[in-house]
């Protein structure tokens, strides 16, 4: 999704995986986070090297802190849920629900995920419907899904129907317990 940088605010843009983000700040804030090449602004290697250090499970670095206080309080708070899923892992947005308190409300954390407007930065990109099913994404669905396999997820279906199925890591570690569980026997 493209967003539109607030008057005064600084853009840049970067590649990042197979295209192209766009940051803007305010006050040393980031206020958006967007899919495509910036209007106005210009490219940045650092900005770059800064994205990857945040996808690759690395704390945020100090240029992209964000700033939540114009986002409604729920939203605040599924946004914070989200960004302590770690690097690899999914999570549903039923579960997202339940762990804000509110396991009924599914809907409306997919809501809230979907007026993200720091992704990336805030992992949205690891939440899926029930089932695994890839499910809605601000930058669009090839984007979340080269989010996630940039985390190790493998997929199988196609359109509607893609999901994740497996992350390499938990098959790495899946052999490993196979090779344990024949050396005990």
């Amino acid at each position: 999704m493209k967003r539109h940088p607030e008057p005064d605010a600084v853009t840049k843009s970067a590649r990042f995986l197979s295209g192209q983000v766009t940051i803007s700040w305010r006050r040393d804030r980031v206020t958006s986070v967007g899919f495509g090449r910036a209007r106005t602004g210009t490219g940045d290697r650092k900005l770059g090297r800064d994205l990857a250090a945040v996808q690759a499970g690395r704390s945020v670095p100090s240029s992209l802190h964000i700033d939540l206080g114009n986002l409604p309080e729920f939203s605040r708070t599924v946004l914070r849920a989200c960004a302590g899923i770690p690097r690899g892992e999914v999570r549903t947005y039923g579960e997202l629900a339940t762990r804000v308190g509110r396991p009924h409300v599914a809907r409306a954390v997919g809501q809230a995920l979907a007026r993200n407007p720091f992704p990336v930065i805030i992992p949205c990109h690891r939440v899926v419907a029930s089932g695994g099913r890839l499910n809605g994404f601000g930058g669009g669905l090839a984007w979340k899904e080269a989010l996630l396999a940039s985390e190790g997820w493998e997929f199988e279906g196609r359109g509607r129907s893609r999901r994740v199925v497996r992350s390499k890591a938990q098959t790495a570690e899946q052999k490993a317990r196979r090779g344990t569980d024949r050396k005990s026997q």
